[in-house]
């Protein structure tokens, strides 16, 4: 029988739903804890303020940053290396269900990436992407 994609997640999704349960439970300081656990051992920066959904897996968790107010729809799977961040003081990505971004890529700014999308290996997503295609390049490009 087929496991889902949700049973198999890695330390560190379990870590940070331990420490996004911590924050939502009023229990700051242990959410803090658990965040700076992931920090020293993955050199992942995860805040427990980002929205993760159901079924997000972090493939290869070494160096992931991902902005304190961005959303990750359910089913993306990251790889390493990605950030997800703000730009020009400008608010941070939201990402859309059932989407793969790809080792090293940049999504920056306050910018909507659809659901079913790929974005390739050190992309640099700088614009809104539509649903359902592919982007790559720097600055990436639907294909």
């Amino acid at each position: 029988m087929k496991k889902n994609s949700h049973e198999k997640l890695s330390i560190v999704m379990k870590l940070y739903r331990l420490e996004r349960f911590f924050y939502k439970h009023h229990m700051k300081f242990f959410a803090i804890i658990v965040w700076r656990i992931i920090h020293i051992l993955f050199s992942c920066y995860i805040p427990y303020t980002v929205e993760l959904g159901k079924g997000v897996n972090i493939a290869h968790a070494i160096g992931i940053v991902i902005h304190q107010k961005s959303k990750v729809g359910a089913n993306t799977v990251i790889y390493q290396n990605v950030t997800l961040g703000g730009r020009n003081g400008k608010a941070a990505p939201i990402i859309g269900e059932n989407c793969t971004i790809g080792a090293g890529a940049c999504i920056l700014g306050d910018i909507r990436i659809g659901n079913n999308v790929n974005v390739g290996a050190n992309a640099v997503v700088l614009k809104d992407v539509p649903d359902n295609c592919t982007v790559v390049g720097v600055p990436a490009r639907v294909i």
